[in-house]
């Protein structure tokens, strides 16, 4: 993990100013925006058009040279709630110099990426805006960082779960048609997996790696169609105690949603959402984990990763028929003693909201046998 030294601010946009023009155009038309973001919607389309020559060249000139080359080794794919740990285990996994992942920038500009003019102008942008921190959870933004595809993968196709957080009102229909794929044409899913075979390409390019790692929580509900995309890929499903998935994504919601929407939502329709996408997501991987062959399946806890990571991660690579992890375990152990001085948020909930998420969750936390969590304090009325 590469860090930003500097005290800078940043400004974080939606990653819609590296999407194609049509993209752009169909997610304006097709949706309210409320009045007092239309600035930055002026921003991303002044950045959009700039991007357009370039991005237009590196699809017309430069892409098409991928489609020949082939994606040797199966990739790795880190499932599991957006709040579960996901980001700490992809950033330790990438650490292994045999893994390629997509970078921030490339996230945010998937097809200016080999254009050197293109990728020279935006990378100083980028490291301009981008603020040293997430904000909602202190992780470290870089342009190199490791970063999840799901939002590049909505660059050409209309086919991203992520645009919610452009218009959160649309939360419920986006899962229904971005991650279930319903009453999707089977054109647009072609182009879909065409692009995510074409964004893996490149990114294993731009890393270096021989095997991508990805962390998409978004494909925690995909699970058969990447199937039979590859057939033969590796799974590693990271699972938390769900009161504190609940409120941490709550915090991360209300922290970095003001910076990328371009709508209003109403706060308790939101907390709605998240009990819901929560309830449809985990139903959605129990459904369908089944179809992934054992051997190619890997179930972590965030509270086992805590505690013994080199564990963990030692028992990944042995179930999952990983080989170098010998090589990489210096790599390993130095990001582990960066990440001892990491300081996670801390969580308070009401005793009525505890008993509703307990009943409204209860299927997971039966499930994976969890209890009350020692990190969320409960209030009660007498406190």
């Amino acid at each position: 993990m590469i860090s930003v030294k500097n005290k800078k601010r940043g400004v974080l946009l939606p990653p819609a100013v590296g999407y194609s023009i049509h993209i752009v155009t169909s997610l304006i038309f097709r949706n309210k925006i409320s009045l007092r973001y239309y600035p930055r919607l002026i921003i991303i389309s002044l950045i959009n058009l700039i991007n357009w020559p370039f991005r237009t060249y590196e699809r017309l000139i430069i892409n098409p040279r991928f489609k020949n080359q082939m994606i040797e080794n199966e990739p790795i794919f880190i499932i599991g709630h957006w709040r579960s740990g996901t980001t700490h285990l992809h950033n330790l996994l990438s650490c292994d110099q045999q893994m390629g992942y997509i970078t921030t920038y490339q996230g945010v500009f998937p097809d200016t990426l080999f254009n050197k003019i293109g990728r020279f102008i935006f990378e100083q942008i980028t490291t301009l805006l981008i603020p040293p921190t997430r904000k909602g959870d202190n992780v470290t933004l870089d342009p190199d960082n490791p970063q999840e595809e799901e939002f590049a993968l909505g660059d050409k196709t209309q086919l991203c779960y992520y645009y919610f957080w452009l218009f959160p009102r649309r939360i419920p229909d986006y899962y229904e048609r971005y991650i279930r794929f319903k009453d999707l044409p089977q054109k647009t899913r072609r182009n879909w997996r065409n692009d995510y075979r074409l964004l893996i390409k490149k990114a294993l390019q731009n890393t270096k790696g021989r095997r991508f790692l990805s962390k998409n929580p978004s494909n925690t509900g995909r699970i058969k169609e990447l199937l039979e995309l590859f057939p033969n890929a590796r799974f590693i499903f990271i699972h938390r105690n769900p009161v504190e998935v609940y409120l941490s994504t709550q915090h991360f919601f209300e922290k970095m949603m003001p910076h990328l929407q371009l709508q209003t939502i109403d706060p308790e329709l939101l907390t709605e959402y998240i009990i819901t996408v929560y309830q449809k997501l985990m139903h959605d991987y129990l459904d369908e984990k089944h179809l992934i062959p054992q051997e190619h399946l890997i179930e972590v806890g965030f509270n086992e990763l805590e505690t013994n990571p080199m564990m963990v991660i030692k028992n990944v690579y042995e179930q999952l028929g990983i080989s170098g992890f010998d090589q990489a375990e210096n790599n390993f152990n130095r990001y582990i003693e960066k990440m001892k001085s990491y300081q996670k948020n801390k969580h308070s909930i009401s005793k009525q909201e505890f008993d509703q998420i307990q009943k409204e969750l209860g299927f997971f936390i039966e499930k994976y046998q969890y209890s009350a969590s020692e990190n969320v304090e409960i209030i009660t009325a007498s406190s």
